[in-house]
């Protein structure tokens, strides 16, 4: 496999077309200055529901050997736009459009483990990061991030966050956010650097930043994994406590390799690679994620998304990509959820149409739909 690329710049498709947003009469809207007013405490959705907590249960997920998608549900937002995603632990998935333009009214959709599609919130300003616990929803709009009780739909805190620089960026993903531990993480790209911020759903207190890296990912229990900058691998617990790592490699070879990223938390371990440069082989580097000892060094592959999962640790590689992905009538749109080992081996390929997102902790796949214009949702189990 190749080199495995900074998660903040994940490969993803093309998205240009804005989101066409369902009937107004159908949003739910909550009172902040992102989200006017609305007449009743309930959170209208397409499907009648009056509260965004799933009340199916979630299927069980199994551990070891191959995965299949068991279910399939349609997300009404165009396949050709940017997006953001994030799960809830019981399974509820919320999908918008990513965006950063203030003027822009953002619709954040809910799926449920068993259900259709509805609208979670109508957000006025462009929304750049999603995250989400057994209570509430949070969403990064603008400089800000808003907190909604899940099971009302309505407003529940607003924290402001630094400036977010979005010049000369593409369509990087600038902005990160996990809910854990009683926290919210957020990450934010500035430049060469990601700054992580703290947020404590049950004060106001403004966000407090607690790192900075030259890279960084956020783990599933709330720690903060980044490289400090004298090289240094570091994790911030959720308790707060600093644990120093070795050092990793930065020795820029004059072709954009040579210089390790930290690039995801799974399966126990923090994924680290470095990149040989120009799309050639690299290393990929996992460390323990308890007490950062390397775990030795294999092949990585550019651009793939590592994510932890209650079936371990999955890999979502592009067509084309490491792993023997089984290929059909379409062969050029077709990607592939791995089991991905503690070695980097990849095995049990899930074919997942044209993927965009793999989520986590109950496996599921943001792809593009082969029937209509816009995206779904695939459940693995």
């Amino acid at each position: 496999m190749e080199s495995m690329a900074k998660t903040s710049t994940i490969r993803r498709l093309a998205r240009l077309a804005p989101v066409l947003l369902a009937a107004s009469a159908l949003l739910a809207t909550c009172a902040s200055p992102h989200n006017p007013g609305k007449s009743s405490g309930a959170t209208t959705t397409t499907s009648g529901s009056t509260t965004l907590v799933p009340t199916t249960t979630a299927p069980t997920v199994a551990t070891t050997g191959p995965l299949q998608v068991t279910a399939t549900v349609a997300v009404p937002v165009p396949a050709n736009v940017q997006i953001t995603a994030a799960e809830a632990p019981d399974g509820a998935v919320f999908v918008s459009q990513e965006g950063h333009d203030p003027a822009t009214a953002t619709v954040v959709w809910v799926v449920d483990p068993t259900g259709p599609a509805a609208i979670a919130e109508q957000v006025n300003g462009g929304v750049s990061a999603l995250a989400a616990d057994a209570t509430n929803l949070y969403v990064v709009a603008d400089d800000s991030v808003i907190g909604y009780t899940r099971s009302t739909g309505n407003q529940m805190g607003q924290w402001k966050l630094p400036p977010i620089d979005t010049a000369n960026t593409s369509n990087a993903d600038l902005v990160s956010m996990v809910a854990a531990s009683g926290a919210v993480l957020v990450m934010i790209t500035q430049g060469n650097l990601q700054d992580a911020y703290r947020i404590l759903p049950t004060s106001t207190a403004a966000a407090k930043e607690i790192a900075q890296g030259t890279s960084a990912a956020l783990g599933p229990d709330g720690s903060v994994y980044y490289e400090r900058s004298d090289n240094h691998l570091m994790k911030l617990s959720a308790a707060g406590i600093t644990t120093i790592g070795p050092l990793l490699a930065n020795a820029p070879n004059g072709s954009g390799g040579g210089i390790a990223g930290v690039d995801a938390v799974a399966g126990g371990l923090v994924w680290v690679s470095e990149p040989a440069g120009q799309g050639l082989d690299a290393q990929l580097s996992p460390y323990n994620a308890d007490t950062l000892q390397a775990m030795g060094s294999y092949s990585g592959s550019v651009s793939e998304q590592i994510v932890d999962t209650s079936a371990g640790a999955l890999v979502l590689v592009g067509p084309g990509g490491p792993g023997g992905c089984p290929q059909g009538p379409t062969a050029a749109s077709i990607s592939c959820v791995f089991r991905i080992s503690q070695t980097a081996e990849l095995s049990f390929p899930t074919p997942v149409g044209t993927a965009d997102q793999l989520l986590g902790p109950l496996p599921a796949v943001v792809t593009a739909s082969t029937t209509t214009a816009d995206l779904e949702l695939d459940r693995l189990t």
